[in-house]
């Protein structure tokens, strides 16, 4: 029994609570909103409130322990080495957990081990690999309201990562939250007043914010953070001067880093502002009808990033799923990414092999991060020199290519030679996972180390030959080496040679037959043979550590190296996926020139199905071709073409190839879609609030560089409510706006807008009707559709065959103008109601403005539909 169980055991008999279990409460003071791991020989204990809550969520065995007080302590506990999974579930359940150390050796200590918090771990801040997804950041996010801006910055410790964005909106700074999708968020009280006031659809959506200290958030304060971590009085680093208030959640993050892993944040090396004005934005709305990540019933699969994802590294996969939600906005750089994939896509040999190659790249900006966080193994140290091996091969499969990207990559690929040999001098094959037992390093780098390994693991050999050289130097064949748990090893002579032994023998024990001696030399032989494991142990633990300061020095070159994989992946991915599915290179051009596809396919469904797929052609501009009304039935593929072009400039923009025959596409500075019917996902409103809403905030923020996709707008209201909606919907983007625009529609009425507003044209989708039934063609024509075939499309769907044919009877007397449908029988009905939208449609002629043509064309139309009213 220890001092420290001896001392608690004395305490207990007096009626007083232990010196440890005081020093565990003065802790677990300190860190009230912690779950306490308190280390106890070789287990992690939890006391108290801790272990009731812990037992029950880990399903522990929840028992006692006498402390001083009345009733036993509750208490359960973990063994030490297991946990990192035990911390990885509470994590999941959202809670924080301490690390509280023992410093001191408890076998060394005379009273109280020395112990305290060494590390906290949260959402955020979880570091093991095999509790964090491979292909998507871990990233703990900060918040902070500024007047009426947000300050917002999220970071990676895993993989270094750092960014910072200013949201000038609270709808921006939501689209932010949700695109970043943090395994943490902490806020200052201005963020934490306002999420308060969330519906709990919003707060569904997103991780539950943690205040943390005001003062972490003070402008100067967080700045001299900042200033201080990246050793630079340079306060314009965060290159957007007139964003300074976003470092409050910079600072913040930083302190927070600080503040739970207990040291510096080595691998974080830059801060990335986001700058708006360098992306095409994606809100929310976006991102989720036009399925970027994640398809709408959930998950990877079905999505864009599904669709283009042929990346073979970690690393690579959480780059290409970053640029997808980020597309460029500057025409050089989109071409630079461009060039890259190009050549790849050219070169099939060289692409495959470069492919081959990072199959065997490990993740190396999370080994990185292993490094920083002082977690490293022998196993990574192993990793990280097979990755090095591959950056040479690298090198020169990438030799003599042209575009500068690729160049550039090539370049960063550096001389990592003598790093990789020190590594494999050090550190021996098939390396143990931990370096606590030690029994990692090669035979043959240090020659004590040997000589203590070789003692350890073949000690009765030491003493059989210093055995054999006594007997052979003293000449006493009855000469023994004995060991005794209370002596030790001893020379053990009987008596008839007693005589003979040397005089540098000690005598140590008396027999009935003989005696037993010492020497200076078993003394020193006894010690390396009873130490030698634990000499060879801290050895082996010296040379770790300088090897792990050499991982340190190294580690801003191993990041670049971490990056320009990543990058070469994800050009690669590109190019596979461009060759395989007959993609084509997309010109880009300025904002103001007309968007141009021929053969337009749609990405996913196209990956995703084993029928060919209807290609479709797409010209929109500025000017007498801003808008395509598309109509035709459900099902016959309008929401399809539209979201696919959609998709294709998404594509263009992140520097990918596109499913096209042909393109020439545009700098969009902002896709705004209005898709579908949805109740309320943010503020509890029906699915007609939502969906004006969504409007809402095309009209005001949609501009010329803009693309819109309306699908739908109007149909949740009554008929005219709904026409009206979007009939000036329509004019306000069409002459207002004078965006390029798809809009999808039943009201058949807005084809006539074609003749009406310069810039609209209508389309449909093609349809034949073959006995009664229907036959969708997937293609795109100019003009417009006769019919809807909403019932035809009901009968597909399964719709009884009474209801369908009575659904006929109705529709026939409708488009009689037979409004009111008597339910007394077939041949009753009420008055005819008279179609005013002839004369709405005159109202809104701008007759001064015509041309000729023009009116005679009008007069023909309305003589037709002046002949079809009665």
């Amino acid at each position: 029994m220890n001092n420290e169980n001896t001392k608690e055991k004395k305490t207990k008999k007096e009626g007083v609570m232990s010196d440890m279990m005081l020093h565990y409460l003065e802790i677990k003071r300190q860190y009230p909103d912690c779950v306490i791991f308190y280390r106890l020989g070789d287990f992690y204990e939890m006391f108290f409130e801790d272990a009731v809550e812990v037992s029950k969520l880990l399903e522990l065995t929840l028992t006692g322990r006498d402390c001083g007080l009345k009733e036993r302590a509750p208490m359960c506990g973990i063994p030490f080495h297991a946990a990192d999974g035990y911390i990885a579930k509470l994590v999941s359940f959202g809670k924080k957990v301490a690390i509280c150390e023992q410093l001191s050796d408890p076998a060394l200590s005379k009273g109280l081990v020395l112990r305290d918090v060494v590390k906290i771990v949260t959402g955020g801040t979880v570091t093991e690999d095999k509790y964090v997804d491979e292909k998507s950041n871990n990233f703990i996010l900060a918040i902070s309201k500024k007047n009426k801006a947000y300050a917002i910055s999220w970071a990676d410790i895993t993989t270094g990562e750092f960014f910072c964005q200013l949201a000038v909106s609270r709808a921006d700074a939501l689209d932010v939250l949700l695109r970043v999708n943090p395994a943490q968020i902490i806020c200052d009280g201005g963020f934490n007043a306002e999420y308060s006031e969330y519906p709990e659809s919003v707060k569904s959506l997103l991780k539950t914010p943690e205040v943390y200290k005001e003062k972490a958030f003070d402008k100067k304060s967080a700045e001299k953070v900042v200033s201080e971590h990246f050793d630079s009085d340079d306060e314009t680093f965060f290159v957007s001067p007139d964003s300074a208030d976003v470092l409050c959640a910079a600072g913040a993050v930083l302190s927070y880093l600080s503040e739970t892993q207990r040291h510096v944040i080595k691998n974080v090396k830059s801060l990335k502002f986001i700058d708006d004005k360098k992306y095409m934005k994606l809100d929310t709305n976006a991102l989720r009808n036009l399925e970027i990540t994640s398809s709408l019933r959930g998950g990877k699969y079905g999505s864009l990033l599904w669709a283009i994802d042929r990346t073979v590294t970690a690393g690579g996969g959480r780059r290409l799923k970053a640029i997808i939600q980020t597309p460029l906005r500057d025409k050089n750089a989109i071409n630079y990414r461009l060039d890259g994939v190009t050549e790849l896509f050219n070169d099939n040999l060289r692409r495959e092999a470069i492919i081959e190659t990072l199959k065997n790249v490990k993740d190396l900006a999370r080994l990185c991060g292993r490094i920083s966080n002082d977690i490293v193994t022998p196993r990574d140290c192993e990793y990280i020199k097979n990755t090095l091996a591959c950056a040479p091969v690298v090198k020169m499969q990438l030799s003599g290519m042209d575009s500068q990207i690729l160049k550039e990559i090539c370049k960063a690929m550096g001389d990592f030679h003598e790093l990789q040999n020190i590594i494999d001098k050090i550190i021996k094959e098939n390396a143990p996972v931990s370096f606590k037992e030690g029994r990692f390093v090669n035979k043959g780098f240090d020659e004590e180390l040997d000589r203590y390994r070789k003692i350890d693991e073949d000690g009765r050999s030491a003493i059989n030959e210093f055995e054999e050289r006594e007997r052979n130097a003293t000449g006493i064949r009855t000469l023994k080496i004995r060991y005794n748990k209370v002596f030790g090893y001893c020379i053990e002579v009987s008596n008839s040679f007693v005589d003979q032994v040397p005089y540098n023998y000690v005598r140590r024990q008396t027999l009935v037959g003989g005696e037993r001696f010492i020497t200076e030399e078993l003394k020193r032989l006894e010690e390396e043979i009873l130490t030698a494991a634990d000499k060879a142990l801290k050895i082996e633990l010296e040379i770790y550590d300088k090897l792990k300061k050499v991982l340190i020095d190294n580690l801003s070159a191993l990041l670049n190296l971490a990056k320009a994989f990543s990058s070469l992946d994800v050009l690669c991915s590109l190019a596979s996926v461009a060759r395989s599915r007959n993609y084509c290179r997309p010109e880009i051009v300025a904002a103001d020139k007309p968007m141009s596809i021929v053969g337009g396919r749609h990405a996913v469904l196209e990956a995703n199905s084993k029928t060919k797929f209807i290609p479709n052609d797409t010209y929109l501009d500025n000017e007498e071709n801003r808008m395509m009304i598309i109509t035709g039935p459900n099902m016959a593929g309008k929401s399809t073409y539209m979201r696919q072009v959609a998709l294709i400039a998404v594509m263009a923009q992140i520097g990918s190839f596109v499913p096209a025959k042909e393109a020439i596409i545009p700098i969009i500075d902002r896709v705004f879609t209005r898709v579908g019917a949805s109740d309320n996902i943010m503020f509890n409103q029906s699915t007609f609030m939502v969906e004006m809403a969504e409007v809402a905030d095309i009209m005001r923020y949609a501009t010329k560089e803009s693309l819109v996709v309306l699908d739908e707008i109007g149909r949740g209201t009554s008929t005219f409510d709904g026409l009206s909606i979007a009939w000036a919907v329509t004019e306000y983007l069409v002459n207002k706006v004078k965006v390029k625009s798809l809009f999808a529609t039943h009201y058949h009425e807005l084809t006539e807008l074609e003749n009406v507003l310069e810039g609209v044209k209508n389309y449909k989708i093609g349809v034949k009707e073959i006995n009664g039934e229907i036959v969708f063609l997937r293609k795109i024509q100019q003009g417009c559709a006769n019919k809807s075939f909403g019932i035809e499309v009901a009968a597909l769907a399964g719709v009884p065959k009474e209801i369908t044919d009575s659904a006929k009877k109705i529709l026939r007397r409708l488009e009689k103008n037979d409004l009111a449908v008597s339910a007394k029988g077939d041949d009753e009905t009420d008055e005819p109601i008279k179609n005013s939208f002839v004369e709405e449609y005159l109202k809104r002629l701008d007759i001064n403005n015509l041309t000729p043509l023009k009116a005679f064309e009008i007069l023909n139309y309305l003589k037709d539909k002046s002949d079809g009213e009665d």
